[in-house]
């Protein structure tokens, strides 16, 4: 659930579940960014970023039907590197089952592609012959689990950002914004020092270093704007 993002006549907007989406242009462009070397292949890139979408839409979806189970309309905004589904103010355990909606969303349907991969290898299916097939299945089962376990870093504004909040906030009332910021500044030091260790995959982790760094920066602004 992170940021938030203007309306442009380019946005792409549809409903699924009764739920209104709106796509901004942003998204399409880190979609490609996420996806551009992953693969050489022109139309493996497209396919790519169709996966890119569908994730983060299941993820978002996530987080809004469960704000619905609560009673709570909802829309759901893809823009960035991910979206957000709005909400209203929920109780402390309402806040952390809904923020923990959306990676558990990705994390079901890890688990299906998982199955799906298992059962055409057990049957020795031709789809593991089909390079477009391939390429779409394993990139879903990296941004499923990969981006989840992200997701939940307790680093605002990130899913664990929020749920590590909500507890905060309850448990720990005092002076909790300012823990809430010191331990989003503690998560992205640690992100960042894993990511350096890592030298086959330096870049990305790097990019992610960088964006952990701006969401303590987005931290600070909530909490100053909230004095």
């Amino acid at each position: 659930m992170i940021g938030n993002a203007g309306e442009t006549d380019f946005d792409l907007r549809f409903r699924i579940f009764g739920i209104p989406v709106r796509v901004h242009p942003l998204f399409w462009a880190m979609g490609a960014f996420v996806v551009w070397q992953s693969t050489p292949e022109p139309k493996l890139k497209f396919l790519g970023v169709g996966c890119v979408f569908l994730s983060i839409l299941i993820h978002e979806l996530g987080h809004a039907i469960t704000l619905r189970r609560y009673g709570f309309p909802s829309e759901i905004v893809l823009y960035g590197m991910g979206g957000y589904a709005t909400s209203t103010h929920l109780s402390t355990w309402k806040r952390v089952l809904v923020s923990a909606a959306g990676p558990g969303a990705g994390f079901v349907l890890y688990g299906l592609l998982k199955g799906v991969l298992y059962f055409l290898i057990e049957s020795n299916s031709e789809l593991l012959r089909n390079e477009p097939f391939l390429y779409c299945l394993g990139l879903l089962l990296w941004i499923n689990l990969y981006w989840g376990l992200l997701n939940l870093v307790p680093c605002l504004p990130l899913d664990g950002g929020h749920i590590m909040e909500a507890l905060v906030s309850r448990y720990f009332p005092s002076n909790s914004h300012v823990r809430v910021l010191q331990i989003s500044i503690l998560a992205s030091g640690a992100v960042a020092i894993w990511a350096v260790q890592d030298i086959n995959t330096r870049r990305f982790l790097l990019f992610i270093f960088g964006y952990f760094c701006a969401t303590g920066v987005i931290a600070y602004n909530e909490i100053q704007g909230r004095r």
